[in-house]
């Protein structure tokens, strides 16, 4: 008997199942090729967000799916939209559809660059409910705003390096704890250059605070994702670089001469002299003139070394090109020998 009923039962489940992926199928919003979308007309978006509102389930589904070809000049509708509804869900709505255009496509294209701005204008919001749902989505992507700042700043002449964005990503590096420090040598380790050919205005400091979340992501760290470089010759004024220590920091905001020698200092005994070399950049002054990890800089330019504070003041009075000499004492040989060193700068213009 129990084999009689599984055996008719059987058509019943095969039958619904069905039924379950046709319906499913309706439900979900067809996807077109971008290419076979025809553009929207600005009374056709207009008309989309009023829908918006509509207590009917399909109508306000087919009102996103429009939505969701604007293009850049629409986004401010969507903008406008959130600020000037009195109903949260339309915000809502809209602030979501902002999020697919910002976390989708090309980062550097106009619609994505103007869904960030809109973001960012909706975080400012007033109303507590846009500010929050803003906030969640810049958070959830946190990201691709700091890529999307970075592509910004170097537009306005800012110096970084790495230069491209993705290169902080690629180690896929895990920061849990403060045994796992990250080196600032690396390439997942974001250096903001300020010197006379870029000062950091209002906009440029806004779009610096963007990148808070290579601080904060890996706070409990000690050292963090991101490093500011105020080179010598930069025109910012006190109460500018007592704003960018505000944002980052004290200790990720240091001031440096025009040169770059490529090394990271070892901690070494206080009564011991000199500068022992912990790591070498690749391609950097340092890592040309073939210094190594281990070394122990004893003298430079014939005059003894204390520390690195020290070589970081004298090095100050140097431009790229010149040339410096090193006595180093190295574990492998019996004496210590000169390092003729060509000094670089500290980014590639």
């Amino acid at each position: 008997m129990s084999r009689l009923i599984l055996i008719l039962c059987l058509p019943l489940f095969f039958s619904l199942s069905s039924t379950g992926k046709l319906l499913a199928d309706e439900l979900a919003p067809s996807v077109e090729p971008a290419e076979s979308v025809p553009a929207l007309t600005t009374q056709q978006v207009l008309d989309a967000i009023e829908q918006l509102r509509s207590p009917e389930f399909f109508v306000r589904q087919r009102s996103i799916e429009t939505l969701q070809a604007v293009n850049a000049e629409q986004i401010g509708l969507l903008s406008q939209a959130i600020q000037a509804s009195t109903e949260n869900e339309v915000a809502r709505r809209c602030v979501d559809l902002l999020e697919r255009r910002y976390a989708t496509g090309d980062r550097d294209s106009e619609v994505v660059r103007q869904a960030s701005e809109a973001l960012e204008a909706a975080a400012k919001s007033d109303r507590w409910f846009v500010a929050e749902a803003a906030h969640d989505s810049l958070d959830r992507h946190w990201k691709r705003r700091v890529e999307i700042a970075l592509l910004e700043l170097q537009k306005m002449g800012a110096g970084m390096s790495p230069k491209i964005p993705e290169k902080l990503w690629e180690s896929n590096r895990e920061y849990s704890g403060p045994f796992n420090r990250q080196s600032p040598i690396d390439d997942d380790h974001l250096k903001i250059f300020i010197d006379e050919h870029w000062k950091a205005d209002a906009k440029g400091f806004e779009l610096l605070r963007r990148l808070v979340p290579l601080v904060s992501q890996d706070f409990m760290t000690g050292q963090s994702r991101l490093s500011v470089v105020l080179i010598n010759g930069h025109t910012q004024q006190p109460e500018e670089e007592a704003e960018l220590k505000a944002i980052f920091g004290d200790i990720r905001v240091t001031s440096r001469g025009a040169v770059c020698l490529g090394i990271v200092s070892q901690g070494q005994d206080a009564n011991r002299s000199g500068v022992e070399v912990g790591l070498v950049q690749r391609d950097s002054s340092a890592f040309r003139a073939e210094i190594r990890a281990g070394d122990l800089l004893l003298k430079f330019n014939g005059t003894p070394l204390k520390d690195f504070e020290e070589l970081v003041e004298k090095l100050k009075a140097f431009r790229p090109g010149d040339e410096v000499m090193f006595q180093v004492r190295r574990v492998s040989e019996r004496t210590p020998f000169d390092v003729k060193v060509k000094l670089q700068g500290w980014y590639e213009r």
